[in-house]
């Protein structure tokens, strides 16, 4: 059997240093909670207006909400001020105060214009999903949804081109 020429390689490469796990780390929760907000619109499409599956639906995005984009959320946070901590970045980068600037407000929307927003289209949903107040509650939702996720892409941009 031949062996790889390259592998003596990886027998001698240097152990992973903390910045990389750390940006590691943080790439990957914001694949994870950036990739899951893309999602909620495809999966109330698919429910259609269908009380059960729409009540159903959305109780399962306000689930992935919870247990996986939010923790996803907060790992940014701490691994992105750990990278700062650890001196790979400053916060005297204005790209990476304008992305702390937008961090804290998708924060602030979610929480205090997302969520709610979503509570009452479920709401709305368990009442009766072809009424008019449901069709506002998940234009607000929709609205809010959009906004909020085209502010992380917006973050991850600046993170990624670092462009002043």
């Amino acid at each position: 059997m031949a062996r790889c020429p390259r592998a003596h390689e990886w027998q001698n490469r240097e152990p992973m240093s903390a910045v990389l796990l750390l940006k590691l780390i943080h790439v990957l929760a914001a694949i994870v909670a950036v990739g899951a907000n893309l999602t909620y619109s495809f999966w109330l499409r698919r429910a259609g207006l269908d009380r059960d599956r729409l009540t159903w639906t959305i109780d399962g995005i306000r689930r992935l909400d919870r247990t996986v984009a939010n923790p996803a959320y907060i790992l940014l946070l701490i691994s992105g001020v750990l990278m700062v901590l650890t001196g790979a970045y400053s916060f005297a980068a204005r790209w990476l105060q304008v992305a702390v600037v937008l961090y804290a407000a998708v924060a602030l929307l979610g929480i205090l214009a997302f969520a709610p927003a979503v509570r009452r289209q479920a709401a709305e949903a368990a009442r009766d999903p072809t009424t008019p107040a449901y069709a506002e509650a998940a234009r607000r939702s929709d609205l809010l949804g959009v906004l909020t996720t085209g502010v992380a892409v917006v973050i991850v941009i600046l993170m990624v081109t670092k462009p002043f």
